[in-house]
């Protein structure tokens, strides 16, 4: 199971979103797979538009972890709230937007719950 929250519900100007990244596993056994920002891609759009996507932040390969069912493991991944150099991700998020976005987590096969979140100026 997949689950995303923000950190906060509103971002003023200069401040990064956060998302926490939960992922717990409910096979009836304990199993290793990769997690970290190498398996794990956090999309934000506005309007249904992609303005974001953490997977083209050139993250290192995951490694791999120990679940136990029902143990969650959490991953921080924060948004520089341009997308742009000189942190090498890709967006399309004009400086100085505002309004509301959505965000989901995905990794193999998985994906979140959408959260929603303001950026104020």
């Amino acid at each position: 199971m997949l689950s995303l929250f923000t950190s906060q519900a509103s971002y003023n100007q200069g401040t990064r979103p956060h998302f926490e990244v939960y992922a717990v596993s409910t096979a009836t056994t304990p199993c290793q797979l990769p997690y970290g920002a190498g398996s794990v891609r956090v999309v934000v759009t506005k309007h249904g538009q992609v303005v974001w996507d953490s997977s083209t932040c050139g993250s290192s390969a995951a490694k791999p972890v120990q679940f136990q069912t029902g143990v969650p493991h959490m991953l921080t991944i924060s948004w520089n709230r341009e997308a742009t150099s000189p942190s090498g991700c890709a967006g399309s998020l004009s400086k100085g937007a505002t309004g509301t976005f959505s965000a989901v987590a995905m990794t193999t096969g998985k994906s979140s719950q959408v959260r929603t979140f303001q950026l104020t100026s």
